[in-house]
């Protein structure tokens, strides 16, 4: 029997989904990370070969046709080199038609807007991305944590690692958002602090797993968090912004992936003022399909096995 395959891989975990021809999901797997900007190749090719492993240790299916989202994905170079190492899956069926783009794809798909629409991501990294029914495409944001990433969860992580800084280096006071930090971190004195930030300069998973912190603490009226969360979501609707102006959008649609942009927080609440302030007739659109799950409907439809619109 042949299966199609979506990967939804991301900084900080990668969820693979399986389907069969009918679009029933036949499994589901939760690894590590596979985004190219936050591992090698090898380790982002091994969280996949591991996380559909067990799937085919008992079944005999193949795989007809996979679509992986990856974050990460600039260019047609990084397309290929992800190619290639799919191809040495060893549950691949003759011809299996394999494509990967950036994770940005399986955003907008997991909205069902295959023609036309804009895609955000807000996870670890943050991403902006549309198309139109003329075929044009942009993004903006989406240059690798180096960069700065603003409006993500790396983004907020490194801004509670500088507060954590500040207040122990004595130009904050210690408070409690600056505990909380310091315990997450493990972090006891100021002495700990050159340690510290060389371990996070090349751990983005870990930094944008501090993010939460900065959101509670907005929630709770701290006004350094406040202050970030308002930067960050400024910096969003910029990207938002610099889509719709390349793009000649009949309607603006909008779905949203991640959890700073989904999660009940002042950073939703916030970024979505800011939106409908700037784009009264904007439509969230709420996920049709989890992104692994959009993405092997794009598997599928690849393959030419269903002529229906998906």
């Amino acid at each position: 029997m042949f299966v199609y395959l979506g990967i939804d891989g991301g900084g900080t975990k990668t969820k693979v989904n399986i389907i069969d021809l009918e679009k029933n999901i036949l499994f589901e797997n939760i690894g590590g990370p596979s985004s190219i900007d936050t591992v090698s190749y090898e380790e982002s090719y091994n969280n996949i070969y591991n996380l559909i492993k067990p799937f085919f240790d008992n079944q005999e299916h193949l795989i007809k046709g996979v679509f992986a989202g990856l974050g990460g994905i600039i260019f047609d170079e990084e397309k290929e080199r992800v190619v290639t190492n799919l191809k040495n899956l060893p549950f691949l069926a003759k011809n299996c038609k394999i494509e990967v783009e950036n994770d940005m794809y399986n955003a907008l798909y997991s909205g069902f807007l295959f023609d036309e629409g804009i895609s955000l991501i807000s996870g670890t990294g943050m991403v902006a991305f549309g198309i139109d029914k003329f075929g044009n495409k942009a993004k903006c944001g989406g240059w690798s944590y180096k960069e700065g990433e603003f409006g993500s969860g790396y983004h907020l992580g490194m801004s509670a690692v500088q507060y954590l800084i500040r207040a122990y280096d004595g130009r904050y006071e210690i408070d409690d958002m600056a505990r909380e930090i310091a315990k997450t971190l493990n972090f006891n004195k100021a002495t700990d602090i050159i340690e510290l930030t060389n371990e996070l300069h090349i751990n983005r998973t870990k930094v944008a797993s501090l993010s939460p912190i900065i959101t509670k603490y907005g929630n709770l009226g701290h006004l350094y968090a406040l202050k970030v969360i308002d930067f960050a979501t400024d910096e969003i609707l910029l990207a938002i912004k610099g889509v719709i102006k390349q793009l000649k959008l009949t309607k603006k649609e909008l779905v949203m992936i991640g959890g700073l942009v989904n999660s009940d927080t002042i950073f939703r609440e916030m970024l979505l003022n800011k939106l409908f302030k700037s784009y009264p007739d904007l439509t969230i659109i709420e996920q049709k399909a989890d992104p692994a799950t959009a993405a092997a409907y794009k598997a599928l439809h690849n393959k030419g096995e269903r002529n229906e619109k998906i």
